[in-house]
């Protein structure tokens, strides 16, 4: 390490942003392409759909690290404390009402959102389930830097 060299000043909302819209435009690309490649019959088209939704999650993966490097260490414990927590509650929280729906169909009818297919049904309950996780993520990071601010 080189005892002269300026400390890196940590990311901040700009960078943020980048990384937000840089998110938004990889999903648009493999949207977009999986929309003009998507219909493709057979393993050409299982093998595409592969390829594009693996090279939409690695430049996605790079981004992550990318800015994972450039905050601080506060930062990062208010993010690795919120995921465990507010992300785990979250996920508690969706799996009780996902498996209450489920074991209870006959009493509770599942919203049409959800589909009618096992496979959109599937899709549907992992949706509902990042929503929870995030939505607990939201409220255990803003709760931490309340904390310790």
């Amino acid at each position: 390490m080189n005892p002269i060299a300026k400390p890196k000043r940590p990311h901040g909302p700009a960078t943020y942003a980048l990384v937000m819209i840089g998110s938004l435009a990889v999903g648009g690309l493999a949207g977009a392409a999986s929309a003009v490649f998507g219909d493709q019959p057979g393993p050409v088209g299982v093998a595409l759909t592969a390829a594009m939704i693996s090279a939409a999650m690695a430049a996605g993966l790079a981004g992550c690290i990318w800015w994972w490097r450039g905050i601080d260490e506060a930062a990062r414990e208010a993010h690795k404390w919120a995921w465990w927590w507010g992300g785990t509650g979250g996920m508690a929280v969706g799996a009780v009402l996902l498996l209450t729906l489920m074991m209870r169909a006959q009493d509770v009818p599942v919203p049409a959102g959800f589909g009618s297919r096992a496979a959109d049904i599937f899709v549907s309950g992992m949706m509902s389930i990042l929503l929870f996780q995030l939505a607990g993520y939201s409220l255990a990071w803003a709760g931490w830097w309340l904390k310790h601010r």
